[in-house]
């Protein structure tokens, strides 16, 4: 069963164990979800920053280096939010199937902004569908740039000792 994804950015998508590949059709990203006995396609969607990661500092350092003190390396993301959802999605007689994703979180509002919502006319089941604020992940990235910072400093420090 195809399902369309709208927005999905990083988030990866899983069937019971088995992790789901994203193809592209006419420029529109789908998984072929595996359709269980009567009619339900059960899903679940994981999104985890990318600081999130046990040696996130030795990823961190390696492409430092390799970008050239950290000039041309990519910033890493400053949405640092996670996501676990589980879907399940009761298909009936529609044929197409679309998720959307929002990447919208509002930090001073009380209410919560769903982060998955489902196309009209399918019956769903949504549990956790909004993201989680990672504490980590923000300190990791506040670290990695002051470092960053100053590492460059002693380079250019280092560098105008060896000339003079």
């Amino acid at each position: 069963m195809k399902v369309f994804l709208i927005n999905r950015a990083d988030i990866q998508f899983f069937s019971g164990e088995e992790k789901l590949c994203v193809f592209k059709e006419n420029g529109r990203e789908f998984i072929d979800a595996p359709l269980l006995q009567e009619g339900r396609v059960s899903l679940r969607a994981v999104r985890k920053p990318e600081l999130f990661h046990r040696f996130w500092w030795l990823y961190a350092a390696f492409f430092w280096i390799i970008g050239i003190f950290g000039l041309f390396t990519p910033k890493y993301s400053r949405f640092d939010y996670g996501l676990d959802c589980s879907i399940t999605l009761d298909v009936g007689q529609s044929q197409d199937i679309w998720l959307r994703f929002n990447h919208y979180v509002n930090k001073k509002s009380k209410v919560t902004v769903s982060a998955v919502a489902v196309s009209d006319g399918v019956n769903a089941q949504i549990e956790n569908g909004f993201y989680i604020y990672d504490k980590i992940s923000r300190r990791r990235r506040r670290i990695y740039k002051l470092f960053s910072w100053l590492l460059r400093i002693v380079m250019i420090i280092a560098i105008c000792l060896i000339i003079i």
